[in-house]
Order: structure tokens, then C-alpha cells, then sequence
């Protein structure tokens, strides 16, 4: 018998050479681009930011220096000009004219004093402005000049990058080259050589020829074959013979351990399924406990101020609060019945009847909507429980199922004896639901239908259907496939007739 193909999808030993030497390229690479390139830039515009920031202080220092000789210059030829008008006023024959030859003289000083202190103060004005003026420019020529030196510093960084993967791709290209010598004469040959012979021992043929050792230990390694080859040749009859036997009873154990794995995988999803709903059960009568209280709470105050508002704006606010507190009490009712694990009342009762009765409800939404109902009712078997309840978890399937085939299908409902339990099928061939949300069609407020306008759900109708039958010992089951349609199953424990 031949033996099995060896799986392929192992790297050879010069792909592991070359994988190892492209992962030194690629951390070489990765050094030098990401860390010493950008180091280097950053020390360069580091450098640069500093002088610029030095050049600007100066730049600043200068430009103030410079207003500041400018004014004092101004006013040093101000005031010599007021010496000189003063020497030049003390010079005039004012005698002549008659009169209060001081007073005038003072009059004279005085204004031109006065004329002095507004042109010095002029200057000042003008000094400042000549600041202002030279700090504004010396900013904008520094920012276009730290623009050019951005321009400058990511230029030298490209080709800072450019020089590094030059440099990587010229070691890379001479290792590849210097590996691909010594593994084909040292490596390569060999490896094949004895490759050959491995295969035509894999293949069944036992007797093939095994290539002369070589040094290292390439040649060990076929020395190890060889021997194995000889090992093989003498376990083969015997191994022959007990082969078929062994063939089918590991086949044959094969098959039990995968039914039992398959048991075991879905008695855990069960188990899981049932503890995590329970949780969320408890979780959620909790929560709807408390809610209820507020929400009470809540209708009572207003209705309280509904019955002494005569504003009709404040009314019809106070009505939309009261609807949206009885559209939550709904809720909170629904969460309370998916909490509730008991049923109040139990009788004996026989689920084809249930089933008829909640069609009688759903038919003429069935045919409006142009969905064929096909009934496969077994009377006569009896169930030990609630038949509001039942007859709830019969419509909320049925209502589902409806909303799944808004153009038409067809929709199927059985009752039927498995064993010791009564199984109730319902099935559509509607849009189905996807394989990722089946685990989650029982949880609370899980709903698919929420994002479609014109098929809105809270998420509760198949929650609060799970408490129903989780309250009547039984369990519920889903199938489905998107695009062919959805198969619910409540199984309940038969009851014995009385």
C-alpha cells in the first residue's frame, strides 16, 4: 500500500535562509527608517529651529537698537534746532518794534518749546510705529524662512531614506547572492538527490536507491535514512497484514468518537445557551421590577397634574408622556414574563387545538400578504401546562414568521409525537437569519428587524417565547438558512393521559 502524500505547506531551508536574511533587511531597514532617519532629521531641524531662534532674537535686538539710535538721533536734531531758534530769537533787534521786549521773547520761547515737545513726541509715535513695522516684517521673512528650511530638511530626509534603502537593497542583493552559491553546491544538490529517494519511499517503493552519503550533516541525514529504509523493509509485511483489520476498526472508532463529539458540542451549546438566558432572565426581572416602580411612579404624577391642567399644550404633552409610559409598562411586562420560570395555572391540554385557535388569529395576515399555510396537525396528544401561554408562544412564531415573507411564501405548522414528547414545528421560507445571530435570537431586545423601517420589533417576542417554554420544561430550537427560510421547534413533555 502506498504511503501518504507529506504535507507541503512546511518552508524549505533555503526559503527559512532567505526569510531570515529578508527579516535582518527588513530590521536593518526599520533601524535606519525609523529611527536614525528620523533622528537625523530631527537633530537637523532642531539645529535649525535653534539658530533661526537665535537669528530672530537678534534680528529683533537690531531692529529695536536701530529705532531706538534713529528717535535719539531725531530728537538730539530737535532739540539743537530749538538751542539754535532760542540763540537766534536772543540775536533779534526786538528793541524796534516797541513794547514788552521779554514778554515777547518769552512768548516766542514758549511756543517753540511747545512746538519741540509735540515734535518729540511725534518721534516716539514714529519710533514705535518704525518697531512695529520692522518686528512685522522680521516675523514674515522668518516664517518663509522655516517654511524653506521644512522644505530643506524633509528634502535632505528623503534622501537620508533614499541613501538606506539603497544601501539595504545592495547588502540584501550580495547576501542572496553569496547564499545562493553555497546552498546549491552544498545544500541544494544533496537535499534534491535525497529527496528523490524519499519520495520514491513514500510512494511504497521501499527498495529505491539512496544516494552515497556526503560530509556534514546533509550526509548523516542520509545515512539515517538509509538506515530507516532498511527498518522499513522489515516491518512492512508485517504491517501489511494487520492493516486492513486496523483500517476499519480505527474507522469504525472514528465515527463513534465524532457522534459523541457532536452530542457532546451540542448538549454544551445547550447547557450554555440555557445558563446564559437564565442569567439574562434574572437580569432582566430585576431591571423590570425596578422599572415598573418608576414607571408607576411616573403615570400617577401625571395623571394627577392631567387632571388639573386646563392648558391644552401641557395636556397633550402630559398624554404623549402617559402613552410612552404604558408603551414601557408593555416592555417591562414582556421582560417580566421572560423572567417568570413558573406557570400559575397548568391543565391538561391538547396543543392541535392551541395551534388551530392562534391560526385563526394569523390567517387572514397570512393571506393578505398571499402565504399559503400548510397544516400538519396530530389531535389527541396532551401537554401539562398553561394554554394562554402556549397559545402566546404559538402566535409570536407565527407572527415572526409572517414578517419574514412580506412578498409571500409558504408557512408550515405541525404537531407531532417524538417519543415521549410533543414536538411543534413552524417554518417559513423567508429571508432566514444569518448564522451569526442564531445563538442570540432568544436574548432580550436581540431583534434584526429593528433597522428596518417598515418592521419594527423590540426584541422580546422570542425572548419572552423561551420563558414560556422554559416554564413548561421544554426547550426551543432553531434552524435556519438565509435566504431559504427559518424552522422554529418547541418540544414539551407528552402529559399522561388520566
Amino acid at each position: 500500500m502506498a504511503a501518504a502524500e507529506p504535507p507541503r505547506g512546511g518552508l524549505r531551508l533555503s526559503s527559512m535562509l532567505v526569510l531570515a536574511l529578508l527579516t535582518s533587511a527588513a530590521a536593518l531597514a526599520a533601524v535606519l527608517l525609523l529611527f536614525v532617519a528620523p533622528r537625523t532629521a530631527t537633530t537637523l531641524g532642531d539645529q535649525g529651529r535653534e539658530l533661526r531662534e537665535r537669528n530672530f532674537a537678534a534680528m529683533h535686538e537690531l531692529a529695536h537698537q536701530q529705532t531706538q539710535t534713529t528717535s535719539k538721533v531725531l530728537v538730539d536734531l530737535i532739540d539743537q534746532g530749538t538751542r539754535a531758534r532760542r540763540r537766534t530769537l536772543r540775536d533779534l533787534p526786538l528793541e524796534a518794534l516797541g513794547g514788552d521786549v521779554a514778554a515777547i521773547r518769552r512768548e516766542i520761547e514758549r511756543e517753540d518749546s511747545e512746538r519741540g515737545a509735540r515734535q518729540q513726541r511725534n518721534v516716539e509715535v514714529l519710533a514705535a510705529e518704525m518697531q512695529r513695522r520692522a518686528e512685522r516684517d522680521i516675523t514674515a521673512r522668518f516664517a518663509a524662512l522655516q517654511t524653506e528650511q521644512q522644505r530643506l530638511v524633509d528634502a535632505a530626509t528623503a534622501q537620508l531614506r533614499t541613501t538606506h534603502i539603497t544601501l539595504v537593497a545592495a547588502a540584501l542583493l550580495f547576501s542572496l547572492v553569496v547564499l545562493w552559491f553555497g546552498l546549491s553546491r552544498l545544500v541544494v544538490r544533496p537535499t534534491r538527490a535525497l529527496r528523490r529517494a524519499t519520495q520514491r519511499v513514500a510512494a511504497g517503493d521501499l527498495d529505491a536507491e539512496v544516494p552515497p552519503p556526503t560530509g556534514g550533516e546533509i550526509g548523516d541525514l542520509t545515512r539515517d535514512f538509509a538506515q530507516m529504509q532498511a527498518e522499513l523493509q522489515k516491518s512492512r509485511a508485517a504491517l501489511q497484514g494487520l492493516n486492513s483489520t486496523l483500517e476499519q476498526e480505527v474507522a469504525r472508532k472514528t465515527e463513534h468518537l465524532q457522534q459523541a463529539l457532536a452530542e457532546l458540542q451540542s448538549s454544551h451549546r445547550q447547557l450554555a445557551a440555557t445558563e446564559r438566558l437564565a442569567a439574562l432572565g434574572t437580569l432582566a426581572g430585576g431591571i423590570a421590577h425596578e422599572f415598573q416602580n418608576v414607571i408607576g411612579g411616573m403615570r400617577g404624577c401625571t395623571e394627577e397634574l392631567l387632571v388639573e391642567e386646563r392648558d391644552e399644550e401641557r395636556r397633550e404633552t402630559m398624554q404623549v408622556i402617559l402613552r410612552a409610559a404604558e408603551r414601557a409598562s408593555g416592555i417591562v411586562q414582556q421582560l417580566l414574563r421572560f423572567a417568570r420560570r413558573s406557570i400559575d395555572s397548568r391543565a391538561d391540554l391538547d396543543p392541535a387545538l392551541v395551534v388551530e385557535d392562534a391560526l385563526r388569529l394569523c390567517e387572514p395576515g397570512a393571506r393578505r400578504q398571499g402565504v399559503q399555510v400548510q397544516r400538519d396537525l396530530t389531535p389527541g396528544l396532551l401537554v401539562h401546562g398553561d394554554s394562554g401561554g402556549l397559545h402566546q408562544v404559538v402566535v409570536n412564531l407565527l407572527l415572526n414568521a409572517l414578517q419574514a415573507m412580506p412578498s409571500g411564501g409558504e408557512l408550515r405548522i405541525a404537531v407531532r409525537a417524538r417519543g415521549e414528547e410533543v414536538e411543534i414545528v413552524v417554518a417559513d421560507t423567508g429571508s432566514g437569519i444569518a448564522a451569526e445571530h442564531l445563538p442570540h435570537v432568544f436574548e432580550p431586545f436581540f431583534t434584526t428587524r429593528g433597522q428596518d423601517a417598515g418592521k419594527p420589533g423590540t426584541g422580546l417576542g422570542l425572548s419572552v417565547t423561551y420563558g414560556i417554554v422554559a416554564a413548561h420544561h421544554g426547550r426551543i430550537d432553531v434552524a435556519s438558512t438565509v435566504g431559504a427560510g427559518t424552522t422554529f421547534t418547541v418540544t414539551l413533555p407528552a402529559a399522561t393521559p388520566t
